[in-house]
């Protein structure tokens, strides 16, 4: 059985093949390809019309034969809450949210669409993850794949594929069904996204709370970009490059003081006519989008600013559950997604959790993509997309 999993949250999708045979999934293609210029921006899509151009050129260019697509998607106008409604027949559950919605989800019925699953059913109530988003905005979406030749089988929400991802990996299924042999876990999950992040718990062998944000990647590489009004390659090459251990301990904050001091002599030694010059070229560099670069002050302070907005958003989300499970204790943050090197590290000292990296290759065979010559000279590891494969595997469990 062949399913097709993507992730359509920016303007980068990434795509993943996954084949299964009896009980072992094999990886049999992963793709991260743009799409045009604003054509998905923070997980909306602007133009149907662009979108479908370039899945057409990726489906030719990749070779993809498979049309059926299971896809992830995730903005900050999808609403996604936990609710809790005094009825346990399940054709009662569907009749009290049909009829409520609107007092669950603002927005107007003729216009919303929504789904739900039962987290957990009481004595006399029943606890149900509730998803709504505008109707036009999927119509966006099943538009510019049909129109591309391809089928949209399934939309989902991206921190629902990313739970999957987790459950396959934690056999959390596994230990609902055995749940009185042992406490359960709670944890943290983060993706860090190239455009939305997400931010989940799970607890109790079920996912509470999730969020997005639009701190991630792009937040980095933007903060960069108003420092060097620099290109985006330029930015993303000095995002690449950076390591979060040149935060971490008393020695590079010598470094930062040695930065900024040979700064200001520099700065102190130039004549005024020479000073003129400097401005005039930086006003023309800047018109064109190549302005000066960086010094490691400069890069350290901008990767600790969106850094820490980001752990602090970890930190809100993980306080708030806590406060609604006041018995729960916390295990373990486990982080996936767009990867800054050793930002785990940093996190970890922060936020005085443990964090623990989401290695997905190890759990799927690579086998297939290793005799490929495609994919010899990359990190095969690196390129899995945690949401896309959730959504392969929500397209293999039917």
């Amino acid at each position: 059985m062949l399913a097709i999993g993507l992730n359509l949250s920016s303007y980068r999708v990434g795509i993943v093949e996954l084949l299964k045979s009896r009980n072992n999934i094999t990886v049999r293609k992963i793709v991260k390809a743009e799409l045009q210029p604003k054509c998905v921006v923070k997980g909306e899509v602007q133009d149907h019309m662009a979108l479908s151009s370039s899945l057409k050129e990726i489906w030719k260019k990749y070779k993809i034969s498979e049309k059926k697509v299971f896809i992830g998607i995730a903005n900050q106008k999808i609403i996604a809450k936990e609710i809790k409604i005094p009825v346990i027949n399940d054709d009662e559950i569907s009749n009290s949210i049909q009829y409520q919605i609107n007092d669950f989800i603002p927005i107007p019925k003729n216009n919303v669409i929504y789904d739900y699953y039962i987290v957990e059913k009481g004595e006399d109530h029943s606890r149900i993850m509730l998803v709504g988003a505008m109707k036009s905005m999927i119509d966006d979406v099943v538009s510019g794949f049909k129109k591309a030749g391809l089928i949209a089988q399934a939309i989902d929400l991206n921190c629902f594929a990313l739970y999957r991802t987790i459950d396959y990996i934690y056999n959390i299924e596994k230990g609902r069904k055995n749940s009185k042999s042992k406490e359960p876990d709670s944890f943290c999950v983060v993706n860090i996204g190239l455009e939305i992040s997400i931010i989940e718990m799970i607890h109790n062998y079920n996912l509470k709370y999730p969020r997005f944000t639009s701190t991630s990647i792009k937040s980095f590489i933007d903060e960069i970009y108003k420092e060097t009004k620099k290109d985006d390659k330029y930015c993303e090459d000095v995002l690449k490059k950076f390591d979060f251990m040149t935060l971490m301990g008393k020695k590079n904050e010598e470094w930062v003081k040695e930065d900024k001091d040979k700064s200001a002599k520099s700065k102190s030694s130039e004549n005024k006519s020479s000073e003129k010059e400097d401005k005039k070229a930086d006003k023309g560099k800047a018109k064109s989008g190549t302005g000066s670069g960086i010094n490691s002050s400069q890069t350290n302070e901008i990767m600790k600013s969106v850094a820490d907005r980001f752990i602090s958003e970890i930190r809100l989300s993980i306080d708030h559950f806590l406060q609604e499970n006041p018995k729960a204790k916390l295990n373990k943050i486990i982080l996936t997604g767009d990867y800054i090197k050793n930002i785990d590290k940093y996190m970890e000292k922060e936020i005085e959790y443990k964090v623990e990296l989401l290695n997905i290759s190890d759990y799927f065979s690579l086998q297939y993509l290793k005799n490929i010559s495609d994919y010899g000279s990359n990190n095969i590891g690196s390129l899995l997309d945690p949401v896309a494969i959730g959504m392969a595997l929500r397209g293999l469990d039917q």
